[in-house]
């Protein structure tokens, strides 16, 4: 199993961004060469945890319907829709390894409710990496919610994840949506605060390097001066690929806007794909 790590400004999709997404060209080319290369490992579904899924306090959720749909009608482009097959079949053996992990996994049909989401099933968590992804390959897909238990919470469900797919023989790979620091500058969408380029820093450190495990050396207050949305999705993406030595590499890391959009990818070496 490979994963990466994928931000989700909506203006990343032309019609929103326009003339704004020049400020994000390196963001823009990484999520082509990412989604090139995942091309290229010929995955067999793409199991996905988005931040802005509706989400349970002490719960985590998969969708279980057959076709999942959304678009960007919440930022004016209703014209912009993506629409993918679900795996409802490893969905499935999800649930069941998470109760025999003891790990409390909802399936559930429908997103309704959610803010951005309109009640649709993708949220912009997962609609913007698609919108990339999908012009490479039509994989169906696995949407995950986080939730508000703990890291290690999260870290087990990716590992639930790795054991699913194993015992399915189902070739996976895990895309961990959500940006970083949101208060990178000032003006910046929830206010500046300096130690949030220190997390950004620190983050892109750990993409690089593939010592995720120092996630867990990360202090709260730092954590919680960032204003970060994605640090669950990294936590659950290093649960789905401890398995193995990993070949990791940082595509891209920018903030013009006061956001840390970091894009990276995360393989296991050769010798234990071959296993």
């Amino acid at each position: 199993m490979g994963g990466c790590i994928v931000p989700h400004p909506p203006l990343l999709v032309p019609d929103i961004g326009g003339r704004e997404l020049e400020r994000v060209r390196s963001t823009r080319e990484a999520m082509e060469r990412l989604g090139a290369t995942i091309r290229d490992l010929s995955p067999e579904v793409l199991v996905m945890i988005s931040p802005h899924t509706p989400i349970f306090r002490d719960a985590f959720t998969v969708k279980s319907g057959e076709r999942l749909e959304g678009s960007f009608a919440s930022f004016g482009c209703p014209q912009v829709r993506i629409a993918k097959d679900n795996d409802v079949e490893l969905a499935g053996v999800l649930v069941e390894e998470a109760e025999a992990e003891g790990l409390p996994l909802v399936a559930v049909e429908h997103s309704r409710g959610g803010w951005l989401d309109r009640g649709e099933d993708l949220d912009h968590g997962l609609l913007v990496p698609l919108y990339y992804l999908d012009q490479y390959l039509e994989t169906p897909i696995v949407s995950l919610s986080i939730s508000g238990l703990d890291y290690r919470s999260h870290f087990r469900l990716g590992a639930v994840v790795r054991r699913a797919c194993r015992r399915m023989g189902r070739k996976a790979f895990f895309v961990a949506s959500g940006d970083l620091s949101h208060r990178l500058v000032r003006g910046a969408p929830a206010g500046y605060h300096p130690l949030g380029a220190e997390f950004d820093r620190r983050i892109v450190d750990i993409a690089a390097s593939g010592d995720f495990d120092s996630l867990y050396l990360l202090e709260e207050d730092l954590v919680e001066a960032a204003g970060e949305c994605g640090l669950r999705s990294i936590h659950a993406l290093w649960g789905a690929l401890k398995d193995g030595e990993l070949r990791n590499q940082v595509l891209s890391y920018e903030g013009p806007f006061g956001v840390g959009y970091l894009v990276s990818l995360h393989l296991l070496s050769s010798r234990e794909v071959a296993e």
